[in-house]
């Protein structure tokens, strides 16, 4: 007998590319037998996936700054950035459970 979770999960996917590919084909019949359901989102539609809300406001807020001299000091900056997010989702956290 395999792993099968105790609650139900639903996995939502955009189109992106890895998510469509054909190494992905077939994968949803055996997620689905342990109780993992794939929901993907309709194409060209991003005002559905909450990620890109994260990312544009990580990209024009905490990532205004578009030249750098190298590959380390880009990382640095798109950490600095996702950190600056994360810091802002989580301070934002307790409303959502507030609201519920």
């Amino acid at each position: 007998m395999g792993f099968t979770r105790v609650r139900p999960c639903t996995v939502i996917l955009d189109n992106a590319s890895a998510h469509v590919a054909r190494v992905f084909e077939g994968r949803r019949e055996g997620l689905a037998s342990i109780g993992v359901e794939l929901f993907y989102l309709p194409p060209r539609s991003p005002e559905l996936n909450d990620i890109e809300r994260v990312w544009r406001s990580a990209k024009y807020e905490d990532y205004p700054e578009r030249v750098y001299t190298t590959a380390e000091a880009v990382g640095t900056a798109v950490d600095q950035a996702l950190v600056r997010q994360r810091v802002r989702v989580k301070g934002s956290a307790p409303n959502f459970t507030k609201a519920a």
